[in-house]
């Protein structure tokens, strides 16, 4: 294989569906950068831009499938200019789409083909465990490791006590305390990083992502801006998305601030992220149990002497609602209801999610969980 194309993460993988596409004149590219309709690429050798065939950008409308950072291509030469043209999106090993802020149903695909998902966390005014468990939930579902980053250490009163409640909403998950400011806390990241291994940030404006990537990078290429004095809260600075490599050959990808994260369809996400609840959930004595009253209810039974805790429960009903409305928004784009009918529609699926969710078979689960945690 190419060596130059190793470098940014080619692989075995790649390489396969590559030649299965068996047209000579085309050669393999990463996207680094998506402005605008167009992609900037690089090849192994050179940093250029390409362009959507025409042919291929019908394709791509007609089935949602757009480039994204992170993509690996196929491109030929353009015979309009120095650039080239987009003619295949090879398979991603991962992907990270998010739905468009609001109530509309469009998705958006903001990363792709990383190996680990960094969910950064600040730990100052504006830090919340409850929002790690969102992030979790759609990095299970990308199908890619996740890893909690709990930046700006040397903010935090209680170190220890943070870390404990982290482990609770991210179990099973690395955890790693930092300060990006602080060169020397970064080697507990060693593990992660190294020639063609592809890292990408996600968290709120103002946890530290631009800076921990700088600090990466050892140099402040990426601008930065201070949080509000009032809630810690972070301004937004990285306003597109960029795959950039470090001097040890680690790629990383930046994404934009993300406060407002809604779920797509995160079903597989959710059930791995509270898999100890689908567990304690076998055991009620009824199938259809909804865990509000019912005799025999493990769930119920767990909270009460303290083997589940109480918000976790919460968080986890609210993110299976959050789905359901979610998949229901998506499905209502073909045949929208009434009102009413809605509402009806709403409150059904709430139900019936909760129930697929927490009745997954043992077969279902080994396909997530090793058999002792079963």
């Amino acid at each position: 294989m190419n060596t130059h194309l190793i470098s940014l993460g080619w692989n075995e993988t790649f390489q396969f569906h590559f030649e299965s596409i068996k047209e000579e004149e085309f050669i393999p590219a990463r996207v680094t950068r998506e402005n605008r309709g167009q992609y900037i690429i690089h090849t192994g050798h050179n940093v250029s831009i390409a362009r959507m065939n025409p042919a291929v950008n019908k394709r791509m409308q007609s089935s949602g499938i757009k480039p994204t950072v992170g993509d690996w291509l196929a491109v030929e030469p353009s015979s309009l200019d120095s650039g080239y043209e987009v003619r295949h999106i090879l398979p991603r090993s991962s992907h990270f789409e998010r739905q468009v802020a609001g109530k509309t149903s469009d998705l958006q695909s903001v990363a792709a083909n990383f190996d680990y998902l960094f969910l950064v966390s600040g730990l100052d005014g504006d830090f919340n465990p409850n929002r790690i468990q969102r992030y979790l939930s759609l990095a299970w579902n990308g199908q890619t490791q996740p890893v909690a980053i709990l930046n700006k250490k040397d903010l935090a009163d209680d170190l220890q006590n943070i870390l404990n409640e982290v482990r609770k909403v991210a179990k099973g998950i690395p955890i790693k305390s930092i300060s990006a400011i602080d060169p020397s806390s970064l080697e507990c990241l060693a593990e992660f990083l190294g020639t063609g291994k592809t890292i990408a940030l996600l968290g709120s404006s103002g946890v530290g992502k631009s800076s921990l990537i700088n600090a990466l990078l050892g140099e402040d290429r990426l601008a930065t801006k201070a949080v509000r004095n009032q809630d810690s809260r972070g301004r937004h600075t990285t306003t597109w998305r960029e795959l950039v490599q470090a001097p040890d050959g680690t790629l990383l990808i930046d994404l934009p601030g993300m406060r407002e994260l809604q779920l797509t369809d995160q079903s597989e996400g959710i059930s791995k992220t509270f898999s100890d609840i689908e567990q304690l959930a076998a055991n009620c004595r009824f199938r259809n149990c909804q865990h509000a009253g019912e005799p025999g209810c493990a769930v119920e039974a767990a909270i009460e002497n303290g083997t589940l805790d109480r918000d976790r429960y919460r968080q986890f009903t609210k993110l299976i609602y959050e789905n359901a409305q979610s998949r229901q928004r998506i499905a209502s784009k073909q045949s929208p209801n009434t009102p009413t009918q809605q509402r009806r529609q709403d409150k059904e699926n709430y139900f019936k999610e909760i129930h697929i969710q927490l009745r997954k078979n043992t077969k279902a689960r080994k396909k997530y969980f090793n058999d002792e945690d079963l």
